[in-house]
C-alpha cells in the first residue's frame, strides 16, 4: 500500500473528484453517515487513513449500504462515486 496522500491525514476517509488522489473533495473522521458533497458524479478516488483495521461504508440515494472498505490503510485510486450519496467513514 502506497502511503496515504499528504491532503488526507490520519484517521481520516478522504475522497477525491479525480483518479490517483487528485483535487481533495471532502475529509470525514467522525463516525455517522455524511453527505458528500456535489460534483462527485463520476470517477474519481479514496483513500482509507483511519486507524488499522477500520471500514468505511458508503451509501446510496436511499441511504441503503451499497460499498465497504477493507479496513484501514485501504484506498482506490479509481473509483466511481456515481452511485454514492452518504459516507460514514467509521
Amino acid at each position: 500500500m502506497a502511503a496515504a496522500p499528504s491532503d488526507c491525514p490520519k484517521y481520516y476517509f478522504c475522497g477525491y473528484k479525480q483518479a490517483n488522489f487528485k483535487v481533495l473533495a471532502f475529509k470525514f473522521k467522525d463516525c455517522y453517515l455524511q453527505e458528500i458533497p456535489d460534483g462527485l458524479n463520476g470517477g474519481g478516488s479514496w483513500y482509507n487513513n483511519q486507524s488499522a483495521g477500520t471500514k468505511a461504508r458508503m451509501y446510496d440515494k436511499n441511504k441503503r449500504l451499497i460499498y465497504t472498505t477493507p479496513g484501514a490503510p485501504s484506498s482506490d485510486a479509481r473509483a466511481d462515486w456515481r452511485p454514492v450519496w452518504y459516507v460514514d467513514g467509521c
